[in-house]
């Protein structure tokens, strides 16, 4: 019923329009002229005329729509470029001149079809004439008039996309085929979407997909069984095939028939054809991506992401976006899958600076612009363990493989310097194999010297882990003190033989008082111990000793008190050992006073003898400057240490065989002075102060020495040797009479003289 109004409905617009100038007989065609606009709508064309309709200049490979109304009156639609149309606009043969298939003699009614502008070297004008007349052109065939016709004409150009791969009007003679597709045919992925459009303008057309092996069964003469879903059969107005290639056919080449025969199983029959037919494709568009990791990567670790196995047999896919983390919108525009910028890689090396899964999201664009993406999961795991760094925050002294540090002083360590490929998760110390807390810092101490072991534990969100330990030496550097008011305390003088018991108090800041050792070094000068410093020897150990001197004499005695960490603190005690007191009584003073004179006597005679000139032959030669240094040496030790020696040595005096004053003493090392004192550098005074006193009692100065008996002299060294005492004080000590040392020097020269 619509169709009926709407043709009525062109009747009446049709009888109120102009109508086409007629031609007259046979004479070459005189067309109106009009554009496309003025015939969308219904336009008459009488009998006996024709209207030129402008299609204007188009391109080749473009692709125009036809939809054309012929209603009353059979016409013909002749389509010419400008070239072919010149024949008809003289009334010449004009049929191979038209283009054909497009081309339509004696219609009626309405054909909907689609023509593709031929091929040639540059874009051509077109029309279409619209003949409604019979002229000598047309050789008798098609239309000859004879009524009214009222058209309708739209025409339209269409945009293929470039996955359009067949679309043109094809006409096919009964019986026959061609083969709308290439040679090669389309090698298409599988899950590619295909779609066939046919549009019927004569006859009945079969549209199917043969493979290689079924074209050449089909060329030689078979009979074609389509696969299901794979033909468009019997095709008499419009239809549309849609399918999807199976895997079965991924890039198995496939070619698209049109048939005209009756040879395809369940087509058409055999009859002359036109039919338009469109082929567009729909590839997949669906990115695979794989790397060379099986989808795990360690941090830093370079991954390759490759996205080249995407199916793209068509070669449409050109762009490529890579986003490497689908849980961040690092560009903040509301698409955290977007992150990155399109590029032609099909591939890019990814890595990532914290473990964890990452969503890696891949886009694709074709060449019509669309696009597509898919995902890919990557693990990221953190194998490479930390390194642990220990750092000084405080006053400790570093030293090869730990610290120095005083006692009670603070040891600050840091493990802040610590690195790792992601980050340092926990620090954990430990102090002496005790855990000390998980901090940045340590912060410990110790009272006592000693050595420690500090450790460090570094460890990573991974649980990967360094350890380093550190040696910590604490070193007492605080000497320990002997007490002021002990030492002070300690006697002035002693006497020889008589054991005394002595003491010293010692303490230390640092140090426990049952740690410290005490050392009584009695010999200063001897390194009984060889350990290079002479006067820190153990003769006596503790606090509190008891000893005995042997003999007479001023003596040094050196107290050291050590620490466990070897600082000392000493001092010296001078102590005067008394002689022992004599038990004889007064006899005693009797016999010292007999061998005084028997002493001066002697001294007398000798200092005659040293006035009176040459000496007998046979006396003995007055000794050497060295022989002197020597006498006065051993004498200085004698009234020093007393005549028995620690080591047992005993200094024999020698008796000059002339009197001279004793040579200057010979200077001690710094070690004798600074035990000893200025004594030890005092001057033999006492000698010439006696010889003196001898001078001024003697009456004249006798030239020749007569030589004293041998008895005589050996008296007087007994007596000499018997009286001698070491101190060189002529004080008088515990009612004993102690010599004068120049007095015996001289004693000593004269016994040691020839006999």
């Amino acid at each position: 019923m619509r169709r009926l109004c709407g043709a009525l409905l062109v009747l009446m617009l049709l009888a109120s329009m102009p109508v086409a100038g007629a031609v007259e007989g046979r004479a070459a065609p005189d067309c109106a002229s009009a554009d496309l606009n003025e015939v969308s709508g219904a336009v008459a064309v009488d009998a006996g005329s024709c209207l030129d309709i402008d299609l204007g200049v188009h391109a080749p490979g473009t692709v125009l729509a036809f939809d054309i109304l012929v209603a009353d009156d059979a016409v013909d639609v002749l389509i010419f470029d400008d070239a072919g149309k010149a024949p008809y606009d003289l009334g010449q043969s004009y049929r191979n001149a038209m283009t054909t298939p497009v081309s339509t003699e004696s219609m009626l009614g309405q054909q909907v079809f689609h023509w593709k502008v031929p091929a040639s070297i540059n874009a051509k004008s077109w029309s279409m004439v619209m003949d409604n007349l019979a002229h000598d052109g047309d050789q008798g065939q098609g239309d000859q008039g004879g009524a009214r016709a009222q058209i309708s004409v739209q025409v339209s150009v269409l945009q293929d996309g470039s996955l359009t791969v067949v679309h043109d009007l094809y006409a096919v003679l009964a019986n026959t085929s061609t083969w709308l597709t290439e040679d090669d045919g389309l090698v298409l992925d599988a899950g590619t979407s295909i779609q066939v459009e046919a549009w019927a303008l004569d006859g009945s057309a079969d549209l199917a997909f043969l493979t290689d092996a079924q074209r050449a069964a089909w060329e030689s003469g078979g009979q074609h069984a389509p696969d299901v879903g794979t033909a468009l059969l019997d095709v008499t107005t419009s239809s549309t095939l849609t399918w999807t290639v199976p895997p079965s056919l991924d890039g198995v080449p496939m070619h698209l028939m049109l048939d005209s025969g009756d040879a395809i199983i369940g087509g058409a029959p055999a009859d002359d054809l036109r039919t338009t037919v469109r082929l567009t494709l729909d590839p997949p568009m669906n990115p695979i991506v794989q790397d060379d990791g099986n989808g795990s990567t360690t941090l830093l670790q370079p991954l390759l992401l490759d996205a080249s196995s995407t199916p793209d047999r068509l070669n449409r896919l050109v762009d490529w976006l890579w986003d490497l983390d689908a849980d961040t919108d690092q560009d903040n525009d509301g698409d955290a899958t977007n992150d990155g910028a399109w590029a032609s890689a099909k591939s890019t090396s990814a890595t990532w600076n914290q473990p964890g899964t990452y969503t890696v999201t891949v886009h694709v664009r074709d060449v019509d612009g669309r696009t597509a993406m898919a995902q890919h999961q990557v693990s990221v795991t953190d194998v490479v363990a930390p390194t642990a760094k220990i750092s000084s925050l405080g006053a400790e002294q570093p030293v090869d493989d730990g610290y120095r540090l005083d006692p009670e002083a603070v040891l600050r360590l840091s493990c802040a310097s610590s690195t790792d490929d992601h980050r340092v998760d926990v620090c954990a110390w430990a102090v002496d194999g005790a855990p000390n807390g998980q901090n940045t810092t340590l912060v410990a101490s110790w009272a006592d010297s000693g050595e420690h072991t500090v450790r460090l534990t570094v460890t990573d969100p991974s649980g990967n882990t360094d350890v380093l330990e550190r040696r910590v030496v604490v070193v007492d550097r605080t000497a320990p003190r002997l007490s002021a008011t002990s030492v002070s305390a300690l006697p002035a003088s002693v006497d020889a033989g008589v054991s005394t018991v002595v003491r010293v108090s010692v303490d230390d800041p640092v140090d426990a008082a049952d740690t410290l050792r005490v050392h009584w070094d009695i010999n200063p000068l001897s390194d009984s111990d060889r350990n290079g410093v002479p006067d820190d020897d153990a003769d006596l150990l503790g606090e509190e000793v008891q000893l005995t001197f042997d003999s007479a004499g001023e003596r040094a005695v050196v107290i050291t008190v050590f620490d466990p960490a070897g600082n000392t603190g000493r001092t010296v005690w001078n102590v005067d050992v008394n002689a022992a007191p004599s038990t004889s009584g007064s006899g005693g003073l009797i016999a010292a006073g007999v061998g005084l004179l028997v002493v001066i006597a002697v001294g007398m005679v000798m200092l005659r003898l040293r006035r009176s000139g040459p000496v007998d032959q046979h006396a003995t030669p007055a000794p050497t400057a060295e022989e002197s240094a020597e006498q006065v040496k051993a004498a200085e030790m004698t009234s020093i240490y007393g005549q028995a020696q620690s080591e047992g040595a005993t200094v024999q005096p020698v008796m000059a065989s002339t009197f001279s004053a004793p040579a200057a003493p010979v200077a001690l090392d710094a070690m004798a002075q600074s035990l000893l004192g200025g004594r030890a550098n005092e001057d033999a005074g006492g000698m010439a102060g006696f010889e003196a006193l001898v001078e001024e009692a003697a009456e004249e100065p006798v030239a020749v020495f007569n030589p004293v008996e041998d008895t005589e002299v050996s008296a007087a060294q007994d007596e000499a040797d018997v009286a001698a005492a070491p101190a060189r004080s002529t004080a008088s000590s515990g009612g004993r009479l102690e010599w004068p040392a120049g007095l015996v020097d001289m004693l000593e020269e004269r016994t040691d003289g020839p006999q």
